[in-house]
Formats: C-alpha cells, sequence, structure tokens
C-alpha cells in the first residue's frame, strides 16, 4: 500500500506523481506533520475542488507543508520543484507514482520524473563536492584574490575569435587516435587543450593555442609539468589550484562559488565567467570556446566511457602513473588498467562501453548545456566515446573541409588578443574585503561549506584575507 512507502525519517521530501481522487495519499495525512514538504503532481487540471469537497482528501489541498499542482505542464513543474529541492534542508528526497496515473499518461510522468533525477544528481554532487572541497576552494579562492591584480579578465576572450574553427583536445582515450591528424592540421584550427591533455599533445607535437585549467587540487601541476606553454592563452577558474595560476600569468574566469561572487559584485560583472555547470573541464572549455566566437568547434577526447578498455589517453599524466610508474614483471600497465576500470565501473556498460555513473553525470550535463544554449556548431571528431545527443560526427578531413580554411596566422591572432586585454587591477577588490565584516564573512562561509559555521572558522578566513598579499597590478 502506499503508506507503507512513506518513510519520512530518510526521506523527508516526497513527490507524489499521480494523484487522482487522492484516496491513495490518505495515509500521508496521519504523517505530514514529519516531512518538511510534499509536492503532489497530476496532469488532470481542477482536482483542487474536488479534493477539497472530500472530508477524507481536504487536508491534501490545506495543509501547508503540501503543494498541489495540477494541470500544469512540465517545465512549470519543474521551475516549480527546482525551487523547492534544497539539499542542505532535506534529508532525502523519494519520488512515489501512482501506478493507474503512470499507465494513462506516461510521457507526462517521465519527463517530469527525468527531470528530477538530474536535478537530485546535480545538486547532491554540489552538496558533496562542498563537503569535500569546501575549505580547499576557499583557501584557493582567497589565494588567487592574490593574483587578480596581474590577471586579465576572460570576458576580454569573448568574441575575440569570431570565425576561426577550432578543436578541443579532451584527455580520454580516443584522443590517441585523432593526435596524427590534429597534428597534421594544427595550423588551419586553434587548438584548445584541457589541462590533462597538456602531455598527449605534447608526445605528438602539437603546440596548443589555448589552455583551460579549472581543477582545485594540487596534482593539476603535474600536467603541466615537462609541458611547456609557450605562447598559449591560459584560463584559470578563480577556483583552480594556485600552485599552477602563480607561476603563469593568464586569464581568470569567476563561477558561482560565494566567495567568486564577492569579487563579481567588486569589480562590476567586468571579469566573466566560464562556468557551464556542467561539472568538469571540458565543459568549461566548450562554454569558453562558444563565448570566444568560435564558427566550428571540433571535440575530441570526450569519451565518457572506458572507450577501448584504456582509462585516459597515452601520454598523459594519469596514464603515465600506470605505464611507468606502477608497472613491473609481475603486474603490467595492461592488467592494472583492467583491475582499475572493472573496480571503477562495477561492470557497468552502455552503448556497449565500460563506464560509470559520474561519466553519465557529466555526459547529461553537458547534453543539457548544448540543448539549452541550442548550441549546432560542435563536431565530435571521432565516434570512439559515448555518443554525445546534440553533436554529430565529422572526421579532421571532413572538419577542415567544412571550415575552409588554410593556414592561420595563430600568433598574430593571439598577441593581438593579448595587446587589447588589460590587468584586472586589485583595487577595487581591496576595497571589498575591507568593507566584509564578520557577519558578511559568516554567511560567504555558510553558503560555502552548506552548513552553520562557528566563530573559528570565520577567525582562520579573516587571518587568510589579512596574510594575503594583493599584488599592485593597476588599481
Amino acid at each position: 500500500t502506499f503508506g507503507n512507502r512513506l518513510d519520512p525519517d530518510r526521506y523527508d521530501l516526497v513527490i507524489v506523481l499521480g494523484v487522482g481522487l487522492g484516496y491513495h495519499l490518505v495515509p500521508l495525512g496521519e504523517r505530514i506533520n514529519e516531512y518538511y514538504a510534499a509536492v503532489l503532481v497530476d496532469l488532470l487540471p481542477e482536482l483542487g475542488d474536488r479534493i477539497r469537497d472530500n472530508p477524507l482528501t481536504s487536508f491534501l489541498v490545506r495543509s501547508p507543508k503540501i503543494s498541489l499542482l495540477s494541470g500544469k505542464p512540465v517545465d512549470e513543474v519543474v521551475a516549480f520543484l527546482s525551487d523547492i529541492l534544497d539539499m542542505d534542508r532535506v534529508r532525502g528526497i523519494s519520488v512515489l507514482e501512482h501506478p493507474a496515473s503512470a499507465r494513462l499518461f506516461g510521457d507526462y510522468y517521465s519527463a517530469i520524473k527525468k527531470s528530477i533525477d538530474d536535478m537530485i544528481r546535480v545538486r547532491a554532487g554540489n552538496k558533496t563536492t562542498r563537503q569535500a572541497f569546501g575549505r580547499l576552494f576557499v583557501r584557493n579562492i582567497i589565494k588567487n584574490f592574490g593574483l587578480l591584480g596581474d590577471a586579465m579578465p576572460v570576458r576580454d576572450l569573448f568574441g575575440a575569435f569570431a570565425g576561426y574553427p577550432a578543436v578541443i583536445a579532451g584527455s580520454g582515450p580516443s584522443l590517441d587516435g585523432d593526435l596524427p591528424s590534429l597534428a597534421r592540421y594544427q595550423d588551419r584550427m586553434f587548438v584548445v587543450a584541457v589541462d590533462s591533455a597538456l602531455p598527449a599533445l605534447r608526445g605528438a607535437g602539437i603546440t596548443p593555442d589555448i589552455i583551460v585549467s579549472v581543477d582545485p587540487q594540487p596534482y593539476v601541476r603535474e600536467h603541466f609539468m615537462d609541458s611547456p606553454c609557450g605562447d598559449a592563452i591560459r584560463v584559470f577558474s578563480i577556483s583552480s589550484h594556485p600552485s599552477v595560476a602563480s607561476l603563469m600569468s593568464g586569464y581568470f574566469s569567476l563561477n558561482s562559488h560565494p566567495f567568486s561572487q564577492l569579487a563579481d559584485e567588486a569589480y562590476g560583472g567586468s571579469i566573466g565567467s566560464i562556468d557551464s555547470a556542467t561539472g568538469n573541464v571540458a565543459g568549461d572549455a566548450v562554454d569558453l570556446c562558444l563565448k570566444c566566437g568560435f564558427s566550428v568547434i571540433g571535440i575530441t577526447g570526450f569519451d565518457f566511457s572506458f572507450s577501448d578498455f584504456v582509462i585516459y589517453a597515452r601520454g598523459t599524466a594519469y596514464q603515465r602513473r600506470y605505464a611507468t610508474y606502477f608497472q613491473d614483471r609481475l603486474s603490467t600497465v595492461e592488467s592494472r588498467n583492467a583491475s582499475y576500470i572493472m573496480t571503477s565501473s562495477g561492470g557497468h556498460r552502455q552503448e556497449g562501453r565500460l563506464t560509470r555513473k559520474s561519466f553519465l553525470h557529466y555526459r547529461s550535463a553537458l547534453e543539457d548545456y548544448i540543448g539549452k544554449n541550442a548550441v549546432r556548431n560542435l563536431r565530435s571528431l571521432n565516434d570512439r566515446g559515448m555518443s554525445i545527443s546534440g553533436v554529430r560526427a565529422a572526421g579532421m578531413e571532413e572538419l577542415s573541409a567544412e571550415c575552409k580554411t588554410r593556414a592561420i596566422d595563430k600568433r598574430k591572432a593571439v598577441t593581438s588578443v593579448r595587446a587589447r586585454s588589460k590587468r584586472i587591477g586589485s583595487g577595487p577588490l581591496r576595497e571589498a574585503i575591507a568593507g566584509t565584516d564578520d557577519f558578511l564573512l559568516k554567511r560567504l562561509l555558510d553558503a560555502s561549506f552548506g552548513k552553520d559555521t562557528g566563530p573559528g572558522e570565520v577567525a582562520r578566513c579573516r587571518n587568510l584575507l589579512a596574510a594575503m598579499e594583493l599584488r599592485s597590478g593597476g588599481k
């Protein structure tokens, strides 16, 4: 029965898909006070009057904890749920379907359920990220505040490469097969590299023109070892690990982090952002290329799976650990790869490829980004990874033919962009920090960590801000 499916001790936000006349929901009335909230969704309009006139079910429209959405289109239901889904306030979320309603209006309820699943996956991931990396993000951002004076705003890159073609190189296994053709055609298109692909590109004689690095953890520096960046434009997130950003000047991008928003307000939105909300650097690289104005964008190494039973492209720092550091006579790189892949994936396959849930989440987030932004100019250079909705396959030769380009004077284009860029300057940030009292600082920390912070955390943050030396690059 429906009553047996109620479990407010574990799931205190319940979403019911299919209300009908509400008789199956009568057990909810006895336990509604144990819930944070209940949301009832039904395709049929005007259920409210019938339910209100029935003594058994009238509580469904009178309880302040229950919201009844009847006859609403999918997008309105999703918008309402988006507002109420707060992962920091609820213990858990349960979605209960009314079987008869699901049979009659399957498409309607399936679309809502998919949207709920996507929201839960993203927000649960954000909550986990805050819990795991909250302090690291705050520390990185504050240290990077000290670099903003000499850095340049990523907004200066927006529209700067209009009409040019580009290829984004990720670090997935399928990159290996495209390296020879990318090396041949690199003078005809801009090469945009995620940082983890740098060693593989260097090994193939490919010089990236733009490098995107957003990872907050210190091991990101490993990607830059023995991989000269040359004249490449380097784009960092404000939460990138400062060990790399402090060694090489570049362009900074803001994101949705509370401390990042402090800087955004201080500079009046002039720095700009490439925060794609996809949760990985590949998505942010796509966002950057679109904002730069590239006409056609090829992608490679976006596998979202263990293509060809390999973890990463050859030559990357990740794969080198297995091939160089851990290999011996009794345990080869192939056996270590296989062991890692089977453990990591749990044997889960999709489209005939071994993958894992986090990979599928990243792909889904990228597909959502592509759909929401009506992106039409992405081309996948191979079909060895997972398919991506909205991205059609086109090999390097076809991409080059579509672009109809000859050799590009990329050095001249990059030099011109740099010449137009001005340093961000430290003055506005100094003023913003000076005006941040402990009350506002606590609110920023609460939002950063997803929990109530004590005076000790505020004091530590205040000391870190006080110890920060803002460089004098402009006012």
